[in-house]
């Protein structure tokens, strides 16, 4: 009894001193001294990085599916740079579509043209 009694004063005592470890992992700020802060990122004498100009180019997808019983669908879709600012920040590109179904039961859809334009302003 006085043996098992021992052992549990001796691991509660363990237990308070690591919890307390646990509870205040870092050290005293007292004991801390800096005397050089470093800059915030709001400050004034922050470096600012320029944009980077990325280069875009010409995209074309396309897709399509079906079966003979019930005839295909085909789309294609593009895109393609058109004008872009000097820092990159502005930049407009056309589009332009294509779709229509092919064949089936009720045959061949009238196909479908499309064109339009993106404007993008990257923050």
């Amino acid at each position: 009894m006085q043996f098992a009694s021992c052992f549990l004063l001796i691991g509660l005592a363990c237990a308070c001193v690591f919890s307390s470890a646990l509870a205040y992992p870092y050290p005293d700020p007292r004991d801390i001294v800096n005397l050089t802060p470093e800059p915030l990122a709001y400050s004034p004498n922050f470096d600012v990085v320029p944009l980077q100009r990325v280069r875009r180019q010409f995209q074309l997808n396309g897709g399509g599916g079906g079966s003979s019983k019930q005839g295909f669908d085909l789309n294609l879709n593009a895109r393609a740079p058109v004008w872009q600012s000097q820092n990159g920040r502005h930049s407009f590109d056309a589009t332009g579509s294509y779709a229509q179904h092919l064949g089936g039961p009720y045959g061949n859809s009238r196909p479908q043209f499309g064109a339009g334009g993106v404007y993008t302003y990257r923050f």
